[in-house]
């Protein structure tokens, strides 16, 4: 089944991509284990269950892709190392066909970041490009990290993800902040990475948001709940604080990225902290 949702003339769809798991320590950072795992399951080896779930925005001859996913471009230990799982029969480029699209007719493919896990499909096994008349827009740091990460940096930024898209002249980067159409824009905010940014889409009033790795999953909207991951926690705290209240203030459609279970939901306030409500979304086959 394929979650969709509506917003004004445009249609979200959350595409199916690969399961993979991380340690759970790591995504919960400095909250003890005692709390974080009465939130998720855990594996044998620590590790949890997450999802890499693109979404497809479609309106009219626009067909963006936010997000390309994890992708096959893996060996057999990573594979393992990560419990990568295509179980469902699904990466980004099978996901698409389910929808009646083929990466041909993608349009703009959005990136909020460049580290493995949410670029990896960006090209095939031959190291070629997937979406061939797309344009590819990151933020310009991103870029700069994947191309030449450093000690800190390498494990998360695999350059051959990007170098392709760049020979082929499909690449587009921005500083702060970018339009792709209207009322559909990137924006830079960092933290987790030197570059990460939201995708927000506005439209007839209301707002959809996708949260890349800013909100990774429903457990993470609590302002402490930062990930061992994010380069720099202190503007990762700073940063998400207040779009996380404007969001449950505005009511917004948030995206998830890494939520097992859940693509769309709504911030709230639960007492005196954020929470997440799930969104039942439309099905179709």
């Amino acid at each position: 089944m394929i979650d969709s949702a509506s917003l004004g003339d445009w249609k979200i769809t959350a595409l199916r991509d690969a399961k993979f798991a991380l340690d759970g320590g790591a995504m919960f950072g400095v909250v003890p284990r005692a709390i974080w795992e009465k939130m998720t399951p855990v594996n044998e080896d620590h590790t949890i269950p997450l999802a890499t779930r693109p979404f497809l925005f479609e309106k009219g001859d626009a067909v963006i892709l936010v997000e390309p996913g994890i992708g096959r471009r893996w060996s057999e230990k990573a594979k393992a190392m990560f419990h990568f799982d295509y179980a469902d029969g699904h990466d980004v480029l099978e996901s698409l066909a389910h929808v009646g699209r083929q990466p041909e007719e993608v349009t703009h493919v959005l990136m909020s970041h460049g580290h493995w896990d949410h670029i990896g499909a960006l090209c095939d096994e031959q190291g070629v490009p997937n979406f061939p008349n797309a344009q590819h827009w990151m933020a310009e740091s991103e870029k700069e990290a994947a191309l030449h990460a450093d000690h800190l940096r390498r494990a998360s930024y695999r350059a051959e993800d990007l170098q392709p898209v760049m020979d082929a002249g499909l690449l587009h980067t921005f500083q702060g902040e970018v339009t792709i159409l209207p009322g559909l824009r990137i924006v830079e905010l960092g933290g987790h990475s030197d570059g990460v940014s939201l995708i927000l889409l506005e439209e007839a009033g209301e707002t959809a948001c996708f949260w890349s790795d800013v909100v990774p999953t429903g457990n993470h909207v609590h302002r402490p709940f930062i990930m061992a991951y994010d380069m720099n926690a202190e503007k990762s705290y700073a940063v998400r604080g207040p779009w996380v209240e404007r969001a449950i203030k505005e009511n917004w459609l948030c995206l998830l990225y890494h939520d097992a279970e859940d693509a769309f939901g709504r911030f709230f306030m639960d007492g005196r902290r954020p929470g997440f409500q799930p969104e039942i979304a439309q099905k179709t086959s």
